[in-house]
């Protein structure tokens, strides 16, 4: 099993550190870049082949100057990275920011904790779906 490369966005300084933590520490088979905002995501994304896009990403619904749903439609009309599982997150997981989410193309949606072993395993399920459970289009394996 090739190692897989999982992109987090997100401009909070904590929940960065700590999901970097988590990754380092308890799922240490994924490998982790993050970014602490949309701008330096999207320009990173941009200079890597097709054969080096992260498998995953995970992506903060709120952020200054580009936001997920931004960030979300960039990434639908390019045909390199539409394929891509983005899973949005966010503290607020009220119906109407989930369907906005949804509507926009997400693949996932995903309530942020900030309590750690509730984090873990929510990382640990997501990384297993999206990256060792759900089969992928053919022309991204």
């Amino acid at each position: 099993m090739t190692t897989s490369l999982i992109y987090l966005v997100d401009d909070a300084t904590d929940y960065r550190f700590l999901v970097q933590h988590l990754f380092k520490h308890h799922l240490p088979a994924y490998l982790l870049s993050a970014f602490a905002d949309g701008n330096s995501f999207l320009k990173a994304l941009a200079q890597l082949s097709p054969l080096e896009l992260p498998s995953l990403i995970l992506l903060d619904r709120h952020m200054p100057h580009l936001d997920g749903h931004q960030i979300l439609r960039r990434l639908k009309e390019q045909p390199s990275y539409k394929k891509i599982p983005v899973v949005m997150m966010s503290a607020d997981a009220s119906g109407e920011e989930i369907n906005g989410c949804y509507e926009t193309g997400v693949n996932s949606f995903l309530r942020k904790s900030m309590d750690f072993e509730s984090m873990k395993n929510q990382m640990t399920i997501v990384c297993q779906y999206w990256l060792e459970v759900n089969l992928k289009p053919v022309d991204m394996v």
